[in-house]
């Protein structure tokens, strides 16, 4: 949440007329922590002589996100190339709320199919429990024998690739 609004914040600083360091350098002093602290570091980096690249690179890699990767290689494209900064910040903030938006979509949309998966996975354990308080001496057949070890071990491999499939079907990575 903190990242769309430090780059909400940079992009408006940008478009206010502040230089990138300047908007950096609000960010800093207007988020709340962990954020604040690693802009301000990005702005001592630059004040002390290392690049704008070297700075964000730094904080790219304090700071393991796909998004802040996005917006940095960004910056540093326009950087070299030119071009409306604020404009492109904005473009891949707009991006990064329509992914949380489409996540929050596919999150829904794949509850039920989830929820079933636990059934399918969890009801025949329910359903030896119940057996085994209902009626010990018939379940412990099972566990008697040969053939009932290799049922049991059959079954609960079964269950748990039936499961596992229906986890892989519904995880969607946007």
């Amino acid at each position: 949440m903190y990242k769309r609004q430090a780059l909400n914040l940079l992009v408006n600083g940008l478009r206010s007329g502040y230089s990138m360091l300047q908007a950096m350098e609000a960010v800093s002093e207007e988020l709340p922590p962990p954020i604040s602290v690693e802009f301000a570091r990005v702005v001592k980096e630059v004040g002390l002589g290392l690049s704008y690249e070297e700075a964000l690179a730094n904080l790219v890699r304090r700071i393991r996100s796909d998004d802040l990767d996005l917006m940095v290689t960004a910056i540093n494209v326009q950087h070299e190339v030119g071009g409306n900064l604020a404009e492109i910040l904005d473009t891949i903030s707009y991006t990064i709320r329509e992914r949380v938006r489409i996540q929050g979509e596919i999150r829904v949309l794949t509850g039920q199919t989830m929820l079933s998966g636990y059934i399918v996975g969890f009801l025949p354990i329910a359903i030896t429990l119940l057996l085994f308080l209902m009626s010990r001496d018939y379940i412990m057949r099972m566990f008697q024998t040969t053939c009932g070890w290799i049922m049991i071990i059959v079954a609960v491999t079964i269950i748990a690739s039936g499961f596992f499939a229906i986890k892989k079907i519904v995880t969607i990575d946007v």
